[in-house]
């Protein structure tokens, strides 16, 4: 007896908010203290991932204080680099990188990017560019 072969939807991708912040920025302090505040990853659901400059020019312990619960941390220029990241406050859509590695550690798929001054201005940028990612269409969360 022959079946029938189902296919079975593909799920959305990984999506992945990185927040390129700093520790002594202005703009920055009010940045990580709403992040505490809000859902991790916005209204999309994305995995949160800060990113400050390197260790040798950022305080560890400081940006530990300050990383929203659920959040994950990663001390790396080069992330900043290989983004073309020029302001502290900007925040970055992406979809994994090459072979699926996280994109803070390989370049991924960028959907969208922008630097804010306030945390309210980027719900419906997320939002914008959630619709740029395969799989994720207008109606999606």
């Amino acid at each position: 007896m022959y079946r029938t072969p189902v296919k079975v939807p593909a799920s959305p991708p990984k999506l992945t908010l990185l927040a390129f912040l700093t520790t002594t920025c202005k703009t920055c302090a009010g940045l990580w203290s709403d992040l505490k505040s809000a859902p991790p990853g916005g209204p999309i659901g994305a995995e949160l991932v800060v990113v400050t400059p390197s260790k040798s020019m950022e305080d560890e312990e400081e940006a530990k204080r300050l990383l929203p619960g659920g959040a994950r941390l990663h001390m790396s220029s080069g992330t900043w680099f290989f983004y073309g990241v020029l302001q502290a406050g900007t925040f970055l859509l992406a979809l994994p990188g090459p072979e699926g590695l996280e994109p803070w550690l390989a370049p991924g798929e960028v959907l969208g990017m922008a630097s804010v001054t306030d945390l309210s201005e980027l719900p419906p940028l997320l939002l914008q560019w959630t619709r740029r990612s395969p799989g994720m269409t207008s109606s999606s969360p």
